[in-house]
């Protein structure tokens, strides 16, 4: 919702601009914004640099007015502002596997039905084995783990019996967010891809290769990444710098995922919060001389924390 209402936002100011420069005196000529001899004399030189002068601001509108109205104009040139804004466009955007509005997707000729079909029986396949794995090897464990801490006082046996949860977990979370990341991305997207005939099916990239936390942001979640760019860094550049920029999108980032976090375990604790946050520092030393090119020993660093980190942020959640 936020995507349409700010893009079509954008090409309305884009299209009141356009029209403006039928008075271009009083009419804005910033840029437009995408979402990328000396033997004359003294007197002919002044008459000459006038003359330069409205031709280059002649050129300049006409530039102008090129670039406002391919902004209005999408780039299969098939829809143009304001003709986009109908009830059916909206809710074609809704169905749509994205989190941006674009004025016209790419699309495939027609849907494969059974492809659909393939993709709706994978989700209720991943659904009963990610049951099969919480009720298995994760939920036993944390009501045990629960009970038990219930019976001590010390922090060293607490410490003791979180350690050993989170132990026990590694495993069974790593299954489960492959699972997750498996319905979410290859199978439930895709589904939609097919009912809309969405061609773009750039969900994901190889996140399993990131060799730091920034590269995994841009690559384990493809569609946020691009909403975030978009409505978050992008808006955020032309009054910050680009690392504070970067902070202003990492810090709304994480402010979602500890509300996702808060709706599944009904707890706010800020662990995922804090967790999501060092990872800037963390990218930071990744990046030095000692440590940058170093893929193999990085991307090994980067699965160890993934494997701890997901164990750790359950038994967190729910036993503390």
């Amino acid at each position: 919702m936020h995507s349409y209402a700010f893009y079509n936002g954008h090409l309305s100011e884009t299209e009141r601009r356009l029209w403006a420069l039928d008075n271009p005196e009083t009419a804005s000529t910033a840029a437009a914004v995408k979402y990328p001899s000396s033997s004359t004399k003294l007197n002919e030189i002044d008459q000459e640099k006038e003359d330069q002068r409205h031709e280059d601001e002649r050129e300049a509108l006409t530039q102008l007015r090129e670039d406002l109205a391919l902004e209005l104009t999408s780039p299969l040139g098939q829809v143009t502002y304001p003709q986009n804004l109908t009830l059916g466009n909206y809710i074609d955007y809704i169905l749509c596997p994205t989190l941006c509005y674009e004025l016209e997707y790419p699309r495939t000729v027609k849907t494969q039905w059974m492809e659909l079909f393939w993709k709706i029986l994978a989700v209720f396949g991943c659904i009963f084995l990610l049951m099969i794995t919480s009720e298995e090897f994760i939920v036993p464990v944390l009501n045990e783990s629960a009970l038990r801490l219930e019976g001590v006082e010390s922090l060293s046996e607490k410490g003791l019996i979180l350690a050993e949860s989170i132990s026990m977990l590694l495993f069974p979370f790593m299954v489960t967010l492959l699972l997750v990341f498996l319905v979410i991305f290859e199978y439930v997207l895709g589904a939609f891809a097919e009912i809309t005939c969405f061609a773009d099916r750039h969900f994901y990239s190889d996140w399993w290769n990131s060799c730091d936390w920034l590269e995994f942001s841009r690559e384990w979640n493809i569609p946020v990444h691009h909403f975030l760019r978009r409505h978050v860094y992008g808006a955020s550049r032309p009054r910050f710098s680009r690392p504070i920029a970067t902070l202003i999108t990492f810090l709304i980032s994480a402010f979602g995922h500890e509300l996702v976090m808060g709706c599944i375990t009904k707890k706010l604790r800020g662990y995922g919060f804090l967790a999501q946050m060092m990872q800037l520092p963390i990218v930071m030393l990744q990046r030095t001389k000692y440590v940058r090119g170093r893929k193999v020993f990085n991307n090994i660093c980067f699965w160890v924390s993934m494997i701890l980190g997901l164990s750790m942020m359950c038994a967190l959640y729910v036993l503390v």
